[in-house]
């Protein structure tokens, strides 16, 4: 019985000890720039909250750039709008309503003649 017993918590240690942990949020997505200019700040809010304080930069997102985005557990919900400033004008456009749940990667688009601001999602 006692050769049972520490064959099952042996089995149980090897399970827990060779399981890599994931810490990965279900909304951690990753942004590719196609907009045809420079970004310098992306801020990821919930609908409602127009006070983007936190950029996801640490300095210039070029055109063709990609950048991750990770969550904390702080953050709640799925749907969230981006906002990104651009480096060459210093002008803000918000892309909105992204169900960050369902999205891997999200490929922003702008059309400056137009003031356009559309994406794609995957």
């Amino acid at each position: 019985m006692k050769k049972l017993l520490f064959g099952l918590i042996a089995a149980v240690m090897l399970m827990f000890s060779t399981a890599s942990p994931s810490f990965a949020d279900d909304r951690d997505f990753t942004i590719v720039n196609a907009t045809g200019y420079p970004i310098k700040f992306i801020g990821v809010n919930p609908p409602g909250d127009n006070v983007w304080n936190e950029n996801e930069l640490d300095g210039i997102l070029p055109d063709g750039g990609k950048k991750r985005v990770k969550f904390s557990n702080a953050d709640k919900g799925c749907m969230w709008h981006i906002k990104v400033t651009w480096a060459d004008d210093n002008t803000s456009s918000i892309f909105r309503g992204l169900n960050l749940c369902k999205i891997e990667t999200v490929t922003l688009k702008y059309n400056r003649k137009t003031d356009e601001a559309t994406y794609t999602t995957e």
